[in-house]
């Protein structure tokens, strides 16, 4: 075996040593002035012994910064990894918590039985589970608010909007604020679940806030509809009775913007294929091929009209109501 590949084989304990890091606040601390282990042991509660050994793979990646005199300093890196500062990681690294890892650990289960293996360990699905776990909850909502913090100018940016838009999924609203500030619309309507939409106090003016469930048919309409990171959350069947129910909504010359990676499409074939693991041992969902969206989007009563690449990985599939429907 070539050292190239047992780095390869191990990498998965640097990602482990990242979310107990983001975990235990270090970059915080270090943030307020240099410390040694021994410091940074008191203020995390942990065991100088064991703190060192991660901190030195830390270190070797480029995360930390060990100076002569032994104070532990931060790296451009992990100055990303404090807490509220400007497109920190934090967030995300946190969201991979214990029942996420144990999920990934369990990829044979699912890759066996096409079930997500978080369900078969925790007898509910992710997102029941995290209704009953706020602390959780917010932390998900939180990680999906960085990805989006890298993703949402392309969006407003290079995607045309008009009049009333729809923003299904939003979460606390983010998407929708870049829109308005880009687009001259005259209504926008932010559509999640009921304790998602009473978390969304930054929304401009403008925004409806609907409560409700994309499982159930949209009680509106809109011009404009944008689905980010939804689908991929769900097998065929749900992302299928999905799209249906946003098509319910829609009028002769509305627009859907499926805003997803496409595994045969976007550029960052790797990074899109690792995500689909995950998806399957979470939730039982999936990155699709542009045929496999082809088939639902069909299948929903929808029509592609153009696929563009906005970044590297996410795409905007821009469908409408097909007229043999």
């Amino acid at each position: 075996m070539t050292t190239s590949t047992f780095s390869l084989l191990t990498m998965i304990m640097l990602n482990r040593a990242l979310y107990v890091a983001a975990d235990l606040g270090i970059a915080d601390h270090l943030a307020t002035q240099p410390m040694t282990v021994s410091e940074l042991a008191c203020v995390t509660h942990t065991k100088p012994e064991s703190l060192q050994r991660m901190l030195y793979l830390l270190e070797l990646h480029g995360v930390f910064k060990q100076q002569e005199d032994m104070h532990y300093c931060l790296t451009d890196f992990s100055e990303s990894m404090r807490q509220n500062t400007p497109n920190s990681i934090r967030p995300f690294l946190l969201h991979d918590d214990d029942t996420r890892w144990n999920s990934f650990g369990h990829l044979g289960y699912s890759v066996t039985t096409g079930n997500a293996a978080f369900d078969m360990l925790y007898g509910q699905s992710y997102f029941q589970h995290l209704q009953q776990n706020p602390q959780l909850s917010a932390r998900f909502n939180d990680a999906m608010m960085t990805i989006s913090c890298q993703e949402d100018s392309a969006i407003a940016t290079k995607l045309v909007f008009e009049k009333v838009v729809a923003d299904i999924g939003g979460g606390k609203g983010q998407l929708l604020n870049k829109i308005i500030t880009n687009h001259a619309i005259t209504q926008a309507i932010l559509f999640d679940l009921p304790e998602v939409i009473d978390q969304a106090n930054s929304v401009d003016s403008i925004c409806l806030k609907i409560g409700g469930s994309f499982f159930d048919p949209l009680p509106f309409s809109a011009d404009i509809f944008v689905l980010k990171r939804i689908l991929h959350d769900w097998n065929n069947e749900k992302a299928l009775t999905i799209l249906k129910n946003i098509r319910h909504g829609m009028h002769a010359d509305s627009r859907l913007y499926i805003i997803e990676g496409i595994l045969d499409y976007s550029e960052d074939k790797k990074l899109l294929a690792a995500i689909d693991l995950a998806l399957l041992t979470i939730f039982q969902g999936q990155e699709r091929t542009k045929s496999e969206f082809d088939v639902l989007i069909t299948a929903a009563g929808l029509e592609v009209v153009s696929i563009k690449n906005l970044d590297s990985v996410i795409c905007a599939i821009e469908c409408k109501r097909s007229e043999s429907h």
